[in-house]
């Protein structure tokens, strides 16, 4: 699925049939609220992106970021398909730092993970503290992330907005990309609680919280 309508027969169906996207949406509808802002990290074609704006309301913001163009411009599509005006996008990657890095495209995967024989391209990158100060936007009440490995470096990027706000995360983990970069769930759970998050694991079959992070496919946390 690529243009979609939020809520549609089609829409639903689809999500049925993709435990993956029906578990992040089915999520987030349940921790957002009227006029929250909220921080989407990872966008790709807007599933989330929609689902979010939908249910918090016209007072509410959405910063969307995803730095793949093809993706970008599905992203774009979707949102004014949608009707929705509480959304901002950015072609953006999200870390650590502002400037640019290499971004490795593998199918609906992509990130900074170096990967062989995949195409490889040039990205702009910002990080969320940087990004919130240079628009002077003060309060975010939820942070989703699905960024391919970036898990910990975005979030080392948010490290005053984290500290600020009490921020409810959301975040899709891949502990395969995350090894590669010579990281772990370990070190991003380390990270939150250091800085008084209390987090937990979210199972993808039924949303179960629980503490398993060795099996987990995301992780919630919140202050």
């Amino acid at each position: 699925m690529e243009i979609f309508i939020y809520n549609s027969l089609a829409f639903r169906d689809f999500l049925k049939e993709h435990d993956h996207e029906r578990a992040e949406v089915k999520f987030l509808e349940s921790i957002v609220e009227d006029g929250m802002n909220v921080i989407d990290i990872g966008s790709n074609i807007g599933i989330t992106t929609v689902a979010i704006a939908k249910n918090i309301g016209k007072e509410g913001r959405v910063f969307s970021f995803e730095p793949v163009a093809k993706y970008f411009d599905i992203l774009k599509k979707n949102i004014y398909t949608n009707g929705l005006e509480n959304v901002e996008v950015y072609e953006q990657a999200v870390t650590d730092q502002v400037g640019k890095v290499d971004f490795y495209q593998k199918g609906l995967s992509s990130g900074i993970v170096r990967e062989k024989g995949v195409k490889r391209r040039k990205v702009s990158t910002t990080a969320v503290d940087r990004f919130l100060s240079k628009r002077k936007i003060e309060g975010i009440d939820v942070i989703n992330m699905d960024c391919e490995g970036s898990e910990l470096l975005a979030l080392q990027g948010a490290k005053e907005t984290l500290r600020k706000n009490t921020v409810k995360i959301f975040c899709e983990v891949h502990p395969d990309f995350l090894r590669q970069l010579g990281q772990s769930i370990g070190d991003i759970v380390e990270y939150l609680q250091k800085l008084a998050f209390k987090v937990k694991s979210v199972s993808l079959d039924d949303l179960s919280i629980g503490n398993d992070f060795k099996n987990c496919k995301y992780i919630y946390a919140q202050k």
